[in-house]
């Protein structure tokens, strides 16, 4: 009797909890348009080495990545990062190049800029025999509407697009696909 008492509390316990069906979030995704700032100074949190923009859900936001450690190993380029989405759209054509850094400390993630949304951390490599990229990261801090990424991974890939200008051949583009798990 005792365990039929127990046995109907417990289903009446469990009739009264709420069924919430378990869904995973869909992923974040993107089409990143970036283009390489020619006069980068090298490895340093304070200027941007990539700059563009990025595509999400059909808005259009500004996105930078700052180079913070890289090694060539073989036909592989390693690197790590810190990568930076804006609520705003950069022109690079008045932005690019440039290695001064008071042009770029209101945006940098450690300032926290008003238009910043989501940034964070990533590593990665180049294959220079075929210049296909691909890091993985997360998403360090997220603001406003994107808050619910924060504390997520990220992966972003694509393909260099090189120039040659008096001779040196140097990145000029890498679209790609970014997205958040």
């Amino acid at each position: 009797m005792r365990r039929l008492t127990i046995l109907l509390a417990l289903a009446f316990t469990l009739a009264l909890v709420p069924a919430i069906p378990a869904q995973a979030k869909k992923p974040l995704t993107g089409t990143a348009n970036v283009e390489f700032n020619l006069l980068w100074p090298g490895l340093q949190p304070d200027i941007p080495d990539w700059v563009g923009n990025i595509t999400i859900n059909e808005v259009e936001y500004g996105m930078t990545f700052f180079c913070i450690d890289a090694k060539d190993v073989g036909n592989a380029h390693f690197f790590e990062e810190i990568w930076a989405i804006y609520n705003t759209t950069f022109d690079t054509t008045s932005l690019l190049p440039s290695d001064d850094p008071t042009e770029w400390e209101d945006w940098l993630p450690s300032k926290t800029p008003a238009e910043l949304i989501l940034w964070g951390y990533d590593a990665g490599v180049v294959s220079l025999q075929n210049s296909k990229y691909r890091m993985n990261g997360n998403v360090e801090e997220a603001f406003g509407a994107f808050a619910v990424w924060q504390g997520r991974n990220v992966h972003i890939s694509g393909i260099i697009e090189w120039q040659e200008i008096d001779g040196v051949v140097a990145p000029q583009y890498a679209p790609g696909i970014f997205r958040i798990n």
